[in-house]
């Protein structure tokens, strides 16, 4: 979904172990306003945070930033961000011990290296293949994945932002965005066990 008209309000977010983070979305970016998108956007928040992600929103508007967040019912959740800033281009990727959406776990896995110019151009080729930046279709929130994964794509630029999220099925009849997921997973230098799904 596309940056809300006016200024954008963000929840806060409790944590089972009593402490809050806030809300990396802002309220209905992820679908209707209402319990259900407050849940799934505290759930990500949590899992970002966990991995030692920042908020992509909002950036200056000089920077373009996309990353991928791939929550899977059965494994480790993992992150993949793409910083572009001038001529350099850095890849972040990290993954957690925690399952799904459940209780965050600790960081297992940190990687961080140069983009390489061919993958950038790559990645651009990717993503305007998506039409990531077209406005998105209004949806009713992505409920949290109890089997299957959810994968949530986030990008801004020139003072912009979007968030699109996927289940495994919708994923799979997407050649585009899954040509992008797995693009980005294979720049993050990350061991990934089991299937990409």
């Amino acid at each position: 979904m596309e940056r809300p008209a006016g200024s954008p309000s963000f929840d806060d977010c409790e944590l089972d172990d009593g402490s809050s983070v806030p809300s990396d979305f802002p309220r209905g970016m992820l679908g209707p306003a209402g319990p259900a998108e407050h849940s799934l956007a505290c759930g990500l928040s949590a899992q970002l945070a966990a991995l030692g992600e920042p908020s992509l929103f909002p950036l200056p508007g000089t920077t373009e930033v996309y990353r991928v967040l791939w929550i899977r019912a059965d494994g480790h959740p993992i992150s993949v961000r793409v910083d572009r800033q001038g001529s350099g281009s850095q890849v972040r990727g990290a993954q957690t011990s925690g399952k799904g959406l459940s209780a965050p776990g600790d960081l297992l896995e940190e990687s961080s290296s140069n983009a390489s110019p061919t993958f950038v151009q790559d990645l651009s080729t990717r993503v305007e293949a998506t039409r990531f930046w077209a406005p998105t279709p209004q949806a009713g929130a992505t409920p949290p994945p109890a089997t299957g994964s959810t994968w949530v794509f986030e990008g801004t630029r020139s003072g912009e932002y979007r968030v699109w999220t996927f289940q495994r099925e919708t994923l799979a009849r997407d050649p585009e965005f899954a040509g992008l997921a797995r693009a980005l997973l294979g720049a993050s230098g990350l061991h990934i066990q089991g299937a990409v799904y």
